[in-house]
């Protein structure tokens, strides 16, 4: 099994299982801690065997819809439907099926309308705002990390030919399913809040139900024949590193940038062909900023406008996993060197400095946009993000 294979199938495994950790993390936990307890004290709590039972019926559900998932995931992927002989899923990975769940609440629920109003919304509206109705069909739109592919619809939608690009498998797998195998609105129950503890105002929020999608991503295809047509040909999904695909050539050779032939004619194909780059809470995933920079410069034609919303919430800020890289100087042979994930976790001001020095101009700024991620509505207390959005342009 080679490791690309292991790594899908890891993921595919980590959604039709889900129901197993899910069990092991949520009901058993509590169920051991009820049966500690004496019987004068569980006399106090005569609704805590009704929480199992609930919490063991939200599992159920989530059972039907991950399997679903991965049944339809592994049939577009061409993965021979034995899950018996998929490789066994890492703690990480089931985790990352947790927050999938919560990032299709937050895409392609109504209880992500207000973050989407807040982050996909003014990135629409800009771009609507610059090109001309007439004129969208032949505008080339990029959304790097687009996570379920919610924002890359909204922009189909809109009249813009726009590829969509997402590394992650858990992501890619519940993207497709979304936008290809569902085509009536509310179809589906999930219950992404189980795994949620704290701040939980009224024991009913944390198994209430969340019926996607809010928006069925073939309603945009029920017109007549010929325009449907269209906007199938506005939609596409690259899957793979940002970096590879789209960087330009020269960059240091590492896990992130590969060499080999189809990474680099894939590249060469993408310099200078898009029109815009909207890339929301996205930047900071970067190791190397300065990459990410470059790649967007590179992709972009001249005169082409970056769009972006999101925070610094540098993702690899106290990552000390050594990867290898390439020190790369004018004249000289490649050098390999071990680097660690983290170390270049810039401030605002000396961000935009390097933006500019890269070759772009900032023509819009604004700041201090609140908004929550893949948060819960209903609970007592939110992680707030303080977000920027600007508009810069490739000179």
């Amino acid at each position: 099994m080679d490791d690309e294979y292991r790594a899908v199938t890891a993921t595919l495994n980590a959604f039709y299982t889900f129901h197993k950790y899910q069990y092991d993390r949520v009901v058993k936990p509590k169920a051991i801690k009820y049966k500690s307890l004496s019987s004068e004290e569980q006399s106090l709590l005569p609704w805590y065997p009704d929480l199992l039972r609930d919490l063991t019926q939200c599992i159920e559900i989530n059972k039907a819809f991950t399997q679903e998932l991965a049944a339809a995931a592994a049939q577009d992927w061409g993965v021979p439907f034995e899950p018996l002989q998929w490789a066994e899923p890492s703690a990480s990975e089931y985790d990352k099926v947790r927050s999938t769940l919560l990032q299709i609440s937050r895409e392609w629920s109504s209880d992500g309308a207000e973050e989407r109003a807040h982050t996909f919304r003014p990135i629409i509206d800009k771009v609507c705002d610059l090109i001309p109705e007439a004129h969208r069909n032949k505008t080339r739109v990029l959304v790097p990390g687009c996570g379920l592919g919610r924002l890359v619809y909204e922009f189909v939608k809109n009249g813009f030919w726009t590829q969509g690009n997402e590394v992650s498998y858990h992501m890619l797998f519940a993207l497709g399913f979304l936008l290809n195998r569902v085509p009536m609105a509310y179809s589906h129950t999930l219950f992404p809040f189980i795994h949620t503890l704290s701040h939980v105002k009224r024991r009913l929020f944390q198994v209430r139900p969340v019926t996607i999608p809010d928006e069925s991503a073939h309603s945009i295809f029920s017109g007549p024949e010929k325009e449907s047509d269209k906007l199938v040909e506005l939609m596409s999904m690259a899957a793979g590193l940002f970096v590879d695909l789209y960087g330009p050539s020269g960059l240091a050779e590492s896990e992130a940038y590969g060499q080999d032939a189809s990474a680099i004619e894939f590249r060469s194909e993408n310099k200078d062909a898009f029109d815009v780059v909207a890339t929301c809470f996205f930047l900071d995933t970067a190791h190397n900023v300065i990459e990410y920079l470059k790649t967007i410069h590179n992709c972009l034609r001249k005169g082409g406008k970056w769009i972006n919303v999101g925070p610094l919430h540098w993702h690899y800020e106290g990552d000390l996993t050594r990867m290898m890289t390439q020190k790369v100087e004018p004249g000289q042979e490649p050098v390999s060197i071990y680097t660690s994930m983290e170390g270049l976790e810039l401030s605002k001001d000396e961000l935009f400095v390097l933006i500019e020095k890269v070759g772009f101009k900032i023509v819009e700024h604004t700041d201090g946009i609140k908004t929550t991620y893949s948060s819960d509505v209903k609970a007592s207390s939110k992680f707030i993000y303080e977000c920027d959005f600007w508009v810069a342009e490739k000179i």
